[in-house]
């Protein structure tokens, strides 16, 4: 196991791409061994011990104006305890806050094409991800899935080039689960081992982003029908199989059937009525009457 101040240098190190890219600088002068500061000039990033966890926090302003440290918020928080951490576990929480940085200070505007003569991302490696140097985040995923459906790349690059980047909850929602829900109710032995192959590893070896696609986005979809979570249980890995049963199960609940109805119909904001004094208070700043009666 590592110590938790080297644990701490190697998620720094992983991190400092995305937290370039994002504009960032180190703020050494307000950093401290459990505490590190970035910024820049308008957002302070902090990468912190909280209860021997990591945690990746952010405030509006300069380390100066954010050094009593009640506006921080929390990006995310890593679940591993830092003293159990190996070497793989620290670049797993670092590619997970760098997804989130990303997402946070990078994301382009809705709509905005990519720059001319950008391409799509190389897929990542098999052999990177196996030794730990890699992680799958959504985009990881796409490229690798559409391996598997060669049919669907069409799509997939249309919904990066139109949004300058991936939106894969509207690519699996479109297209995606179409081809999945297939493959599961055709029950092609070579298909369905191709596909939980990728899934599982997906849910092993990728970032939260990912995970919630495989669990809740694509396998969420099999609306708690009996004979198809057990026709998927049989290429499911151990780890993933209790878990889509139990999201299922809650997806079509009754009260999860009504999370999902907020979810896709929010309801209109009403701004707060304004509450009428009542007589005791009427009484005490002398509406009504001038003030207490005497006594």
């Amino acid at each position: 196991m590592l110590t938790q101040t080297t644990a701490m240098q190697l998620i720094l190190k992983e991190l400092l791409p995305s937290l370039t890219k994002a504009g960032f600088q180190a703020a050494k002068q307000h950093s401290t061994p459990d505490v590190a500061l970035f910024d820049n000039s308008e957002t302070t990033l902090r990468i912190a011990l909280v209860d021997d966890r990591v945690a990746l926090e952010f405030a509006q302003g300069t380390p100066e104006e954010t050094q009593d440290g009640d506006e921080f918020a929390r990006l995310s928080l890593a679940l591993l305890e830092l003293n159990q951490a190996t070497e793989r576990d620290c670049k797993y929480i670092a590619a997970d806050f760098a997804e989130e940085i990303t997402k946070k200070f990078c994301k382009r505007q809705k709509g905005q094409p990519l720059a001319p003569g950008k391409k799509m991302p190389k897929s990542i490696s098999k052999t990177a991800i196996k030794n730990g140097d890699a992680y799958y985040d959504a985009l990881a995923f796409a490229n690798s899935f559409t391996g598997i459906y060669p049919e669907l790349r069409a799509d997939f690059k249309a919904n990066y080039e139109k949004y300058g980047g991936f939106l894969a909850e509207e690519f699996f929602q479109s297209v995606g689960n179409q081809a999945i829900m297939e493959t599961i109710r055709s029950n092609d032995k070579t298909q369905m081992k191709r596909l939980f192959n990728l899934l599982n590893d997906v849910y092993e070896n990728g970032v939260n982003e990912a995970q919630s696609l495989v669990v809740v986005t694509i396998l969420g979809s099999l609306e708690n029908n009996t004979e198809l979570l057990l026709r998927c249980t049989d290429y499911m890995s151990a780890d993933l199989a209790p878990v889509v049963i139990r999201v299922n199960q809650y997806l079509y609940s009754n009260a999860g059937k009504r999370a999902q109805k907020r979810l896709a119909n929010p309801p209109a904001y009403r701004p707060k009525k304004e509450k009428k004094p009542g007589i005791f208070q009427q009484l005490m700043s002398g509406g009504g009457g001038g003030g207490l009666p005497g006594m």
